[in-house]
């Protein structure tokens, strides 16, 4: 086993069988929601309450959908979008991410 935390996530995730690498992948596209919208937030160095004035969106889903915890809708996420400069879009993932 490697020493560093990601070599044992590769490690796990190559034992995994087609329904683990379902369920971690559907895992891995709702987080990646959030830490992109972490990551925008952050980059144009406003606070939660301040993105809540801006977009409209209460602070709290905000901080839910930041969380990882929150279910935005579309009309959420395009406001939070507008408010960051921002836009929804599909992505393609790289050959051979699971």
């Amino acid at each position: 086993m490697g020493t560093k935390f990601k070599d044992y996530v590769k490690e796990v995730e190559a034992d995994l069988n087609a329904e683990g690498r379902a369920i971690l992948k559907g895992f891995r596209a709702h987080y990646d929601l959030a830490a992109q919208l972490l990551e925008l937030r952050r980059e144009q160095e406003l606070t939660q309450k301040e993105l809540s004035k801006i977009s409209g969106i209460p602070q709290s889903e905000i901080s839910r959908i930041e969380r990882g915890v929150g279910n935005p809708t579309r009309a959420t996420l395009e406001a939070l979008g507008g408010a960051l400069d921002a836009r929804l879009s599909f992505v393609r993932e790289p050959a051979g991410v699971a």
